[in-house]
């Protein structure tokens, strides 16, 4: 009988064990973050959720002042072995102004482009407060390249629990208040980033240690400028399909749109948990041998494709479940369209390592401006024939140029479709 007990007892540190691995903090953090949106979904109308979409989507245009597109130059430098403090300073320093230059954009323009949401005109202002909670994201940022990503990821993980609570609180609060939706969600972000700068002071780099060095932040500038670019480019052709729906149709379609985007989106931890993992190991592939290094990136091709289409299928399976669950019209049919999403964003993602690692930022921006082109274009023609299956047929478009066609118009990338098509590496 008390045999029992060491077996448990050594299974328990066994899940503990797992629980502290990257992958199974990331679990946690999706399962808390579906769960979640489901409840918001069940418990909230079509219009309620478009109007929610619409404000987290046009906040997300500028979200890249928020410095994320300095995260690639960062980790680059600090695995190159480059002085952590003055890194770390110099990026917060930039982040931190362009935080508040996307705050008032975003703010003062919302009502320019919606004059027919005026009722949100004062909760994109709280929504828009979630741009200065971002500026110390550059310490999740460090322990990447450090590869130790999964300090960060228990962190987002208690982080994914608390809003997710917050937002069951709010939606059984009748009636429902999006002030303080808005401000539960404000007040989690300000938390986050108070953990956040305890966990680097931990490491002993608290925020006294850092320093800012002009010289760094004007070579920050020139060789991430066109990672900037490319940014914001990428942001409005991703929000766009939401922002689109909002602007031709109405807040229902666009609410229904956006449940079938949640749910899959709740996916793209993948492609993101991938990329964390693989980028610093292409630097290092790269600074030892080419070969190495198109092994290397052989690999993450295969395992991107071939996860994408796995999870693919299993949404496929998952969604008339969904739709009799949730009571959402068309469920189904959305999850299918947008699932297919997925492989795009994760063929790209991959290839984006490869730009990042090779110096070759600047072929994103005719890539990303094409695409964004197509996206708003098709969209346009598209959406007021076939509402918002015209949306998802014109994502198709556009993520068809996007992560193959495009391929072919540089030559520094046309080997890419046919590493993609060759052998698998498990069997080379």
């Amino acid at each position: 009988m008390f045999s029992f007990f060491p077996k448990l007892q050594s299974l328990y540190k066994l899940q503990l064990t797992g629980l502290s691995s990257q992958l199974g903090w990331y679990v946690i953090q999706l399962g808390v973050t579906f769960i979640s949106s489901l409840w918001l979904i069940w418990h909230l109308d079509d219009s309620h959720w478009g109007s929610i979409s619409l404000l987290v989507s046009y906040h997300g245009l500028f979200s890249v002042f928020s410095g994320i597109w300095l995260k690639d130059w960062t980790i680059k430098a600090i695995v190159e072995g480059r002085k952590v403090e003055p890194i770390l300073g110099s990026v917060a320093f930039m982040a931190v102004l362009l935080s508040v230059l996307g705050f008032v954009v975003c703010g003062l323009s919302f009502r320019g482009f919606f004059p027919q949401y005026s009722f949100l005109k004062n909760l994109i202002w709280v929504q828009a407060g979630n741009l200065l909670t971002t500026p110390f994201h550059v310490v999740y940022f460090y322990f990447d390249a450090i590869k130790k990503p999964y300090l960060i990821n228990q962190v987002n993980a208690y982080y994914a629990i608390c809003a997710g609570i917050c937002k069951v609180i709010c939606v059984e609060i009748k009636p429902f208040s999006f002030s303080v939706f808005l401000w539960l969600q404000l007040g989690c972000s300000l938390g986050l980033i108070l953990v956040y700068c305890w966990l680097v002071k931990r490491e002993g780099l608290g925020l006294r240690k850092w320093q800012i060095h002009w010289q760094l932040v004007q070579e920050m500038c020139k060789g991430a400028w066109s990672v900037f670019v490319s940014k914001i480019i990428g942001l409005v052709q991703s929000k766009m399909d939401v922002l689109l729906l909002a602007s031709l149709l109405n807040l229902a379609d666009t609410g229904r749109y956006s449940s079938a985007l949640r749910l899959v989106e709740a996916s793209y931890f993948v492609p993101v948990l991938l990329f964390t993992h693989q980028y610093p190991r292409m630097i290092e592939a790269k600074r030892m041998s080419e070969t190495l290094f198109l092994k290397q990136m052989r690999q993450y091709f295969q395992i991107s494709l071939g996860t994408s289409i796995v999870l693919v299928v299993m949404m496929w399976i998952g969604a008339p479940m969904l739709e009799r669950v949730l009571g959402v019209k068309q469920l189904t049919w959305l999850i299918v369209g947008i699932s297919g999403n997925l492989v795009f964003y994760m063929l790209d993602m991959a290839r984006s390592s490869f730009l990042f690692t090779n110096n070759l930022t600047h072929l994103m921006i005719p890539i990303q401006v094409i695409s964004c082109l197509l996206g708003v274009c098709f969209s346009y023609l598209l959406v007021p024939h076939w509402g918002i299956y015209g949306a998802i047929l014109s994502a198709w478009i556009t993520g068809i140029w996007q992560c193959w066609l495009s391929n072919y118009i540089f030559r520094e990338t046309r080997f890419i479709p046919s590493l993609i098509c060759s052998k698998p590496y498990f069997m080379a």
